[in-house]
């Protein structure tokens, strides 16, 4: 969680010297909570963050980028330990396969270029973003694409561009933080799984929690992705060599109590902030 909010002061720029690092974690935090158990998942959770970040003084334009910027780093970290756990779970068939192996460089060569591709389209200085809007809008005419949001869009778009053109370290940190976020998370499976016994790798601890994640991805409208990310842990502790239904049973028990533990942690800093910033949050 720490990671992952320095990752997010990291592309807020100078505006981030607006908030103290204590307020920005509980900002950050409460809009993932809220992402994770409402139905509208990451629309409802970086809405709340964009009007947090307004209350606080932080110029739109700079808050909607941040956002947007730092969800692109962590998607393209999850797709890079993705690709690092479908290595690990086929090295073994890929070493005595020749088209095997080929086909796993394939594999890492499309999740690199499309990275890059990625973030050249959403960094590049002649704004594709806001142009691509802005030829569908023509096309297309749909009435929500309004001369307003193209506005905002082609804003967050020179935002964004100037931000990595002026910091590009401070791009290269983030990416970095938002990695390490994701190997913290896997570390749950670690150490519980050692707790009780069982011999596993922190690869493998990695491996899991990329599966669950696609998992939870794929359950994304129902709210906690209650029953799914279940489901998601069996399939990988069975993909990591962990059968027993026991210790599938107190995993998935303890996880959901530690989301349960910072979702009672979220509703104190909702009240916390609430108060401080006069914002009513209605369920």
């Amino acid at each position: 969680y720490i990671s992952t909010a320095m990752a997010w002061s990291l592309c807020m720029g100078d505006e981030a010297k607006k908030i103290s690092f204590s307020k920005l974690f509980m900002y950050r935090h409460i809009g993932d909570m809220l992402s994770a158990f409402n139905p509208t998942s990451i629309v409802a959770g970086e809405s709340l963050k964009t009007v947090i970040l307004k209350k606080e003084g932080v110029e739109n334009s700079y808050g909607v980028s941040s956002i947007f910027l730092h969800r692109v780093l962590i998607i393209l970290a999850s797709v890079l330990m993705v690709v690092v756990s479908i290595i690990y779970l086929t090295l073994g068939y890929t070493v005595n396969n020749g088209s095997g192996l080929f086909f796993l460089l394939i594999i890492i060569g499309l999740a690199i270029l499309i990275g890059f591709v990625v973030l050249r389209f959403m960094v590049h200085p002649k704004l594709y973003i806001g142009m691509t809007v802005l030829k569908l809008k023509n096309k297309t005419g749909w009435k929500f694409l309004t001369d307003k949001f193209l506005q905002s869009v082609f804003e967050m778009n020179r935002v964004t561009s100037v931000y990595f053109s002026e910091n590009k370290v401070k791009f290269l940190l983030a990416f970095l933080l938002c990695v390490l976020n994701k190997i913290f998370i896997s570390a749950e499976f670690y150490v519980i799984l050692n707790i009780m016994g069982m011999d596993i790798m922190l690869i493998e601890a990695v491996a899991a929690e990329m599966g669950v994640m696609l998992f939870r991805t794929i359950g994304t409208f129902i709210p906690a992705q209650i029953g799914v990310e279940e489901y998601g842990n069996k399939v990988m502790l069975n993909v990591i060599g962990i059968t027993s239904s026991e210790v599938w049973l107190v995993v998935s028990l303890m996880r959901r109590v530690r989301q349960l533990f910072w979702l009672i942690i979220a509703g104190l800093y909702t009240i916390i902030i609430s108060r401080d910033l006069k914002l009513k949050i209605e369920k």
